[in-house]
């Protein structure tokens, strides 16, 4: 038998065999990265939102409910992005007071598809004000207040 010129069957399998797994290798990777900036995309989007947050809250430091000169918000002192009534600095002891802000996340990359956000779902963005005696009184108006969020989004 003569000895031809070429390349075995075998030596075909094997470098497709090796093609294919690296062609699968790199796709992992460019799958990977492409999850990894999406993940990174929704928590920076929700870092931001509790920045945002933040900043509205500062602006009712100072709101006393029934002072007249400061309406924030509609009724006087209350986040209309707020579902829960009344100041939006309510607090009290213990856990304190949840104040639900969820439709700030509607229409984000953060809210679940097909699903309005609210506390209890998919998706939700809530604050807790609690009070604590801090040397200017105990009243909901006089007491010093720490501000405590929660979020949870789509992923």
């Amino acid at each position: 038998m003569k000895k031809r010129p070429g390349v075995t069957l075998l030596e075909v399998a094997i470098a497709g065999l090796i093609t294919a797994m690296t062609t699968a290798a790199v796709f992992s990777v460019v799958l990977s990265s492409f999850v990894s900036h999406e993940r990174a995309d929704k928590r920076e989007l929700a870092g931001l939102m509790i920045k945002r947050a933040k900043q509205t809250l500062m602006s009712y430091v100072s709101a006393v409910p029934g002072e007249a000169e400061y309406v924030p918000g509609s009724p006087a002192g209350h986040w209309p992005a707020s579902s829960t009534p009344g100041w939006s600095l309510r607090g009290s002891g213990g856990a304190g007071v949840r104040h639900d802000i969820s439709s700030l996340m509607n229409g984000t990359d953060l809210q679940e598809p097909g699903v309005s956000c609210a506390w209890g779902r998919a998706c939700y963005f809530v604050y807790y004000v609690v009070n604590y005696e801090c040397g200017m009184g105990t009243g909901d108006t006089a007491a010093c207040k720490m501000i405590n969020f929660e979020m949870r989004y789509a992923n």
